[in-house]
């Protein structure tokens, strides 16, 4: 009987061995298995924030040409005369109020200018 309980615990410690290394086997297993699931979640993620960015991007380059027309057509010469004649009532000066000076005093004129 004693023989026969020995054997019985050396086939039960050998069936709790085995039954442990497949139990850690299939852990290990599932933990590849979420670690790639984890990150073919997270290049999918950068992927689509990837696109995002690209069409931001896009579109931020879209109005930031569109603003520098704009910004050019304000500044035009022409839109600034427009405006000083039909808003401020801006014009040629008459003829008397110009002004003709002589070459010598115009460059001490400009040279007094800081």
């Amino acid at each position: 009987m004693r023989n026969e309980s020995f054997v019985r615990r050396n086939i039960e410690r050998r069936g709790l061995a085995t039954f442990g290394a497949a139990t850690f086997a299939c852990a290990i297993l599932a933990a590849a298995a979420l670690l790639h699931l984890w990150v073919r979640t997270r290049v999918t993620e950068r992927g689509y924030q990837l696109a995002r960015l690209s069409s931001d991007s896009r579109d931020l380059t879209r109005e930031h040409q569109a603003l520098q027309i704009k910004a050019a057509e304000l500044k035009s010469p022409q839109r600034i005369e427009q405006l000083a004649r039909a808003h401020l009532g801006m014009g040629p000066p008459a003829i008397d109020r110009v002004l003709v000076l002589p070459q010598a005093r115009s460059a001490q004129l400009l040279a007094s200018i800081p």
